[in-house]
C-alpha cells in the first residue's frame, strides 16, 4: 500500500513539474491572440469597414456605359409625297457614356452613410465586449486551476497522513493497544482519502483543459500559473465604479448605437417623401459600323445635359407604416438601455459585495486553518501517546482538510471576484491579485 501511494504522489508531481508555467498576464495576452471569438468580431469590423466606404461612394458621381446592335429586316424609310426616303441603316450600332451625380436624395445617401458609420461603431463596440469576455474567462480559468492544484496538494497531504495514521494503529493494534476497530477506521480513511487524490486529480486536468481550451491551446496542454497574488484595497468608492462602467461598458454603447440607428433609419424611410434629383451628363454615337464611326442619314454623335427628377407620390402608406414600425423599435431600444443601465449597476454592486466579503473571509480563514493545524498536531501527537483515539485523529484531520480548503478558496475566490469586477466596470486590467 505504501508503495502505491508513493508511485501516486511521483506520478502528478512528475505532471506538475514538466508542466510550462504561465502568469496570469501572460495566459491573458496568449488568448487574446489566439481567440477565435475576437478574431470574428475582427472580420465582422472589417466587414463593416467596407460597408462604411460602400455607402459613402453614393454621394460620388457614377459613370457607365452601354453598348447595343440591332440588324433589321429593311432599311427603316418614310413617305414624301409618295416616295420612301431611307431614314437609317439595317445595321445599327449604338454606345454611349453617361456621368449621374447626385443633387437631392431626401437625405437617404446621408441616413444610409449615417448607418454604415453606426454598423462600424457597434462592431468595434462588439469586439470590445468579447475582448472583455475573453480576458474575464481566462482569469476564472486561471484560478480554477490554481485551486484545483491546492485541492491535490491538500489531498496528497490529507493521503500522506492518514496513510501515516494507519501504520501507527496497525502497530498499536499488534502491540494489543488498541482495538481492531480503530484499524478498521483508520484503513477507510485512509483509502477515502486515495479517492479524494484521484478526484482532485481529475479536477486538475479539468481546469487545465477549460483553461487550455479559452487560451487558444489544444486541450491536452501541459500548463501551470504562477501564484502570486496579494490583495490590495479597493480604490475607489462604489458610486465612482458604477460610473465608471456606465461609461465604458460597450454594452451601454451598443445600445446607445443603437437608438442612433433607428433615428436614422427613420430618416432613410422618410426620405420617401421627397423627390430624388440628379444631373446627368451623356455623350452617344450612333453609325452602322461597330465603332459606330459611320453614319450617313443623322449626325454620328451628340451630347447632353440634365436634371432628371423622380418623386413616389403614392405607396398605400407604405412610408407611414414604415415610420411608425421605426419609432417603435427605438422607443424598445431605448427602454433596453435603461434595463442594461440598471443591469450594469447590480453587477458592480454584486461584484464589489463578492470581493469585500472574499477579502474578510481570507483573514478568517488563516486563522481556522492555524487553529486546525495546532488542534491536528497536538491531537497526533496525543494518539501516539495512546492519550486519545483514533476518531479524534480522524476528525482533526478533517478539521485540517476542511480548513486548508476553505482558505485556498477564499484566496481565489477573491481573484475571481476582482476579474468579475473589472470586468463589470468595463475594465481589461491585467495584473491582478488576490489572496496572501
Amino acid at each position: 500500500m505504501q508503495r502505491q501511494l508513493i508511485f501516486l504522489l511521483m506520478m502528478t508531481w512528475a505532471g506538475s513539474a514538466a508542466a510550462e508555467v504561465l502568469s496570469i498576464d501572460q495566459a491573458v495576452r496568449e488568448a487574446l491572440g489566439n481567440s477565435p471569438l475576437i478574431r470574428q468580431e475582427a472580420a465582422d469590423r472589417q466587414a463593416a469597414h467596407y460597408a462604411e466606404k460602400e455607402a459613402r461612394a453614393a454621394f460620388f458621381p457614377s459613370l457607365t456605359t452601354a453598348y447595343s446592335y440591332r440588324n433589321l429586316a429593311d432599311a427603316p424609310f418614310v413617305n414624301i409625297n409618295g416616295n420612301q426616303v431611307t431614314t437609317n441603316s439595317r445595321a445599327q450600332h449604338h454606345w454611349e457614356v453617361s456621368l449621374t451625380q447626385p443633387l437631392f436624395s431626401g437625405f437617404a445617401i446621408s441616413a444610409r452613410h449615417r448607418l454604415a458609420q453606426l454598423g462600424l461603431e457597434t462592431r468595434e463596440l462588439e469586439m470590445q465586449q468579447t475582448r472583455l469576455a475573453v480576458v474575464l474567462r481566462v482569469k476564472q480559468g486561471c484560478f480554477s486551476l490554481l485551486m484545483a492544484g491546492k485541492k491535490l496538494d491538500v489531498a496528497h497531504s490529507n493521503m500522506s497522513a492518514l496513510a501515516a495514521h494507519e501504520a501507527d494503529a496497525r502497530m498499536f493494534h499488534e502491540n494489543g493497544l488498541v482495538p481492531l476497530n480503530d484499524l478498521l477506521k483508520a484503513g477507510v480513511a485512509r483509502a477515502e482519502a486515495v479517492q479524494q487524490v484521484h478526484r482532485a486529480v481529475a479536477g486538475v486536468t479539468d481546469a487545465r483543459a477549460t483553461l487550455s481550451l479559452a487560451m487558444g491551446r489544444p486541450y491536452d496542454s501541459s500548463i501551470a500559473i504562477t501564484d502570486r497574488t496579494t490583495v490590495a484595497p479597493l480604490e475607489s468608492d462604489l458610486d465612482a465604479q458604477v460610473k465608471l462602467a456606465l461609461e465604458k461598458r460597450p454594452e451601454v454603447y451598443a445600445l446607445i448605437q443603437s437608438i442612433r440607428s433607428k433615428e436614422e433609419a427613420l430618416r432613410l424611410t422618410r426620405s420617401d417623401y421627397y423627390p430624388r434629383i440628379d444631373l446627368t451628363g451623356r455623350y452617344q454615337q450612333d453609325g452602322d459600323d461597330p465603332g459606330a464611326g459611320n453614319n450617313d442619314y443623322s449626325n454620328q454623335y451628340n451630347a447632353s445635359i440634365g436634371i432628371q427628377a423622380q418623386w413616389v407620390l403614392f405607396e398605400a402608406g407604405k412610408t407611414r407604416a414604415g415610420s411608425a414600425r421605426i419609432r417603435a423599435e427605438r422607443h424598445a431600444a431605448q427602454q433596453a438601455l435603461r434595463k442594461m443601465k440598471d443591469d450594469v449597476r447590480l453587477q458592480v454592486i454584486r461584484a464589489r459585495l463578492d470581493l469585500e466579503v472574499a477579502a474578510q473571509n481570507i483573514d478568517t480563514a488563516r486563522q481556522a486553518l492555524e487553529q486546525a493545524r495546532e488542534h491536528w498536531r497536538i491531537t497526533e501527537a496525543l494518539y501516539r501517546q495512546q492519550m486519545t483515539t483514533s476518531t479524534e485523529v480522524l476528525d482533526a484531520r478533517n478539521y485540517l482538510n476542511r480548513a486548508e480548503n476553505t482558505y485556498y478558496e477564499s484566496r481565489y475566490s477573491h481573484g475571481t471576484a476582482l476579474a468579475q469586477l473589472q470586468w463589470a466596470v468595463g475594465h481589461m486590467e491585467l495584473t491582478q491579485g488576490t489572496g496572501r
